[in-house]
């Protein structure tokens, strides 16, 4: 029911990524994601059938969103939430050092547990 920010495990995801799992149950879950570096470049897409909504906590970061017929690619900043439906490619590369996403999945993500 409660989960403490101070208890909870940061997961390396790679060199410029980490994760924390904050509150979640088998339907819904929370993952805090944090970028130390900005990036330029591909961004390298991927899917799931878990349905997302993310929303920018801090910095700005470049989104693109491929739906099967179309390419969407557009920079968000800080306030600003997507919607990615089930099984939609979409990724994204951070503009600016220190930024931090906050991710929503449902159901819940057993392979990030």
């Amino acid at each position: 029911m409660f989960f403490n920010d101070q208890d909870i495990q940061m997961d390396t995801v790679d060199s410029n990524t980490t994760r924390k799992v904050l509150a979640h149950s088998d339907q819904l879950m929370y993952i805090k994601v944090m970028f130390a570096k900005a990036q330029t470049g591909e961004i390298l897409l991927h899917k799931h059938v878990h349905e997302q909504v993310t929303y920018v906590l801090k910095g700005s970061f470049k989104f693109m969103i491929d739906n099967g017929q179309t390419k969407e690619v557009q920079t968000v900043k800080e306030g600003d939430s997507i919607h990615f439906p089930s099984d939609t490619l979409h990724g994204c590369i951070p503009l600016e050092d220190d930024g931090i996403l906050l991710d929503a999945f449902t159901p819940a993500r057993a392979d990030f547990l």
